[in-house]
């Protein structure tokens, strides 16, 4: 439900627009409730709610185009529901029924949520985070930061690289700011040029308005802050490691004899 309201969320604002048939709304429906997330009378509530909110996005689909369709057949009514909207693409987790021959003459392309609200976020700069934001505020029971929020939302592959990207937008600047005092106290010359200061699991490199954050695991650069534009992605391990570094940092400090850091 939080990938859903973040979804929605969007649409309300206007970041992109909502389609779904009657049918699409009772095949989302009817999985909540089958495995118990949902009653049946919540269920209809839910989507006269939908109905409610988004009343141009509701679209009637003919059953001689639905038959006409070549992906899975338990997910033709989307496709055909698309072609009625006119809509470029069709958001869904379930990739594996909607193959790319069977969407090609139509002109439209299924996305997974991550790779949606990753190009929402590229393409309305800042609109998003507004999102999560405001989402967060208006989360009651149980209450839930923006922090809590995108674990929520990583949680179980659902949106990592979204929720990694907006980690990034939230916290990007302090972290940058922190890796410029560690390679003005104890970076060194790096034979690329500018500063590197080397940590056990991230190397932070600085050259000519140019600053980098590579993680040492499989991730590889995680954040680069170019002129004056921040861009990464930074998981929640990553924002508790830096915070954890800033606090250390003036011990750190006092050891620059140290080519290793211990925190970092």
């Amino acid at each position: 439900m939080p990938l859903c309201d973040t979804l929605l969320r969007a649409a309300e604002a206007e970041i992109y627009q909502i389609y779904f048939s009657q049918e699409i709304l009772e095949g989302a429906t009817r999985n909540l409730v089958k495995n118990g997330r949902m009653t049946d009378a919540k269920a209809v509530r839910f989507q006269e709610e939908l109905k409610s909110y988004f009343p141009e996005a509701i679209v009637e689909v003919p059953l001689h185009l639905v038959a006409a369709m070549t992906n899975d057949p338990g997910d033709r009514h989307v496709v055909a529901a698309a072609i009625v909207a006119k809509a470029e693409i069709i958001v869904t987790s379930n990739l594996k029924d909607f193959p790319l021959e069977a969407l090609a003459p139509w002109g439209i392309k299924a996305w997974h949520p991550d790779d949606f609200l990753v190009y929402l976020d590229e393409h309305f700069p800042g609109k998003m985070f507004q999102v999560i934001q405001q989402q967060s505020e208006d989360l009651e029971n149980p209450p839930m930061s923006v922090a809590q929020l995108l674990n929520k939302l990583e949680k179980k592959n659902q949106v990592p690289n979204f929720a990694k990207t907006i980690r990034c937008y939230e916290y990007g600047n302090s972290i940058v700011q922190i890796a410029k005092k560690a390679l003005a106290q104890l970076g060194r010359p790096a034979t690329e040029g500018g500063r590197y200061f080397e940590g056990k699991r991230y190397r932070l490199w600085f050259n000519r308005e140019i600053l980098t954050i590579t993680c040492k695991d499989n991730r590889g650069e995680i954040l680069r802050c170019e002129n004056g534009g921040i861009g990464g992605k930074l998981s929640s391990e990553d924002i508790e490691t830096f915070q954890i570094f800033a606090q250390s940092l003036e011990q750190e400090i006092s050891q620059a004899g140290k080519q290793k850091s211990e925190s970092l």
